[in-house]
């Protein structure tokens, strides 16, 4: 059979004392798919000033915006943390999303344009297992939500 590059849709590339994992053409995939793909770039996955609110309004295609989130939810757990935070609020208004929460998509999807190569690299180095956590409590007044989050690093 012979060694792997793809293993659903992520891309594996090794060389003598590394392994990096990426997902650049599984993302290439979905912003084609979503008209996204000659965007413009941004620079962060979410925009601070922009408070995400239950829409009280017209509602916007949710079928297509839940079909973006899904795609967004594989991508954060199998190859990049770094959207996760902010897949994770929008997922909150997948029942009936707003114009606010499409712009929000959107700006993943911008970021996501932006460092289409990222990925994971293993080096195995420290062979040490270091974890970090935080916590914000109860800081969104409209649903009375807590948000954790973690990491732990294996090998640098």
């Amino acid at each position: 059979m012979g060694v792997a590059d793809v293993i659903l849709g992520i891309k594996i590339t090794r060389d003598e004392s590394t392994l990096a994992l990426s997902q650049s053409h599984y993302i290439e995939k979905v912003l084609k798919k979503s008209d996204f793909f000659n965007c413009i770039p941004a620079s962060t996955p979410m925009d601070p000033q922009i408070k995400l609110v239950t829409n009280a309004g017209r509602k916007i295609d949710q079928l297509k915006h839940a079909s973006l989130i899904g795609c967004l939810m594989y991508t954060m757990t199998c190859i990049r943390p770094d959207i996760a935070y902010a897949v994770r609020k929008l997922s909150r208004y997948t029942g009936n999303p707003s114009s606010l929460h499409w712009q929000a998509l959107h700006r993943i999807l911008r970021y996501l344009k932006q460092t289409i190569n990222y990925g994971l690299c293993y080096n195995g180095y420290p062979p040490v297992i270091e974890g970090y956590s935080d916590a914000s409590w109860i800081t969104s007044l409209e649903d009375h939500a807590s948000t954790s989050g973690w990491i732990f690093i294996l090998g640098g």
